[in-house]
């Protein structure tokens, strides 16, 4: 499959996000300056001991486990990906090929297994989620980081709103993804029987040259040849959306990250 060619076979590994795009590697730089903040300050207040063993499940470009190998240098940090070209000269992890679909790990691996930006876009999330809690050890922590789209469909603005629904629906056809299945985080922890569950929300902005903006702003524009392609956006409908971005008149509300955590009994 060329990098042109989108959709073919529904799922993330063929879609326009996959790890072979040329552009992937940038875009997913700028999902880490957006959103490590955030994660680093939800491990800080998780209490963890020197010698943890930690996994981050879906790790992506691997600056989180790159930073949690600094923060946690007594601890085991183990990184996976179904594509792990981008964590092979990070020091200090463990790197793993993992399907995080058919793949697992035995019951109780790890102190605290972390996932980012990951199953939104898996069909199989919930069965995901549920055997994600086995691989905890009591005591240990699941942490799970999402984004919703749910601002940007709420949006007054005609041309914003109607890239956003284009976008939603993009996902929804070549990847299977579910881009308000994070607003509910929370409950599906607690409906797990984790304890303790704590979460916070954060708001992404584009217009603003924020990096939730820039990440924005990247995905858009990697998705652009699969919305001109299935019909859902013309030329006209993107350069609208650039214009409307550039105008420092205009900035609205894109998305929410939501963190949630929980502790195993």
């Amino acid at each position: 499959m060329t990098t042109t060619d989108y959709a073919e076979e529904p799922g993330y590994t063929s879609s326009y996000l996959a790890d072979q795009h040329a552009g992937q590697l940038a875009r997913l730089r700028t999902l880490e300056r957006a959103f490590d903040p955030l994660s680093q300050a939800v491990f800080d207040q998780l209490g963890l001991t020197c010698k943890s063993a930690i996994l981050d499940l879906g790790a992506g470009a691997g600056s989180l486990a790159g930073w949690l190998s600094k923060r946690y240098p007594d601890s085991t940090v183990t990184a996976t990906d179904i594509d792990t070209r981008f964590l092979t000269d990070i020091p200090g992890i463990r790197v793993i090929t993992h399907n995080a679909v058919t793949d697992g790990f035995p019951v109780g691996s790890f102190d605290v297994v972390h996932v980012r930006a990951l199953l939104c876009h898996l069909t199989e999330r919930e069965s995901i989620l549920t055997r994600a809690v086995t691989w905890v050890r009591p005591g240990g922590w699941l942490v799970v980081e999402d984004m919703s789209l749910q601002p940007s469909l709420r949006t007054a603005n005609p041309v914003f709103r109607k890239v956003a629904q284009a976008g939603v629906t993009l996902l929804e056809q070549s990847i299977g993804s579910d881009m308000l299945w994070a607003d509910t985080l929370p409950e599906r922890l607690r409906d797990r029987g984790l304890s303790s569950v704590g979460h916070c929300t954060h708001e992404g902005r584009i217009g603003d040259n924020s990096p939730a903006d820039a990440f924005w702003a990247a995905t858009t524009e990697q998705a652009g040849p699969a919305l001109l392609k299935l019909g859902l956006l013309t030329q006209d409908d993107l350069d609208a959306m650039a214009n409307l971005r550039a105008d420092p008149a205009f900035t609205d509300a894109a998305l929410t990250f939501v963190s949630a955590w929980g502790q195993v009994p």
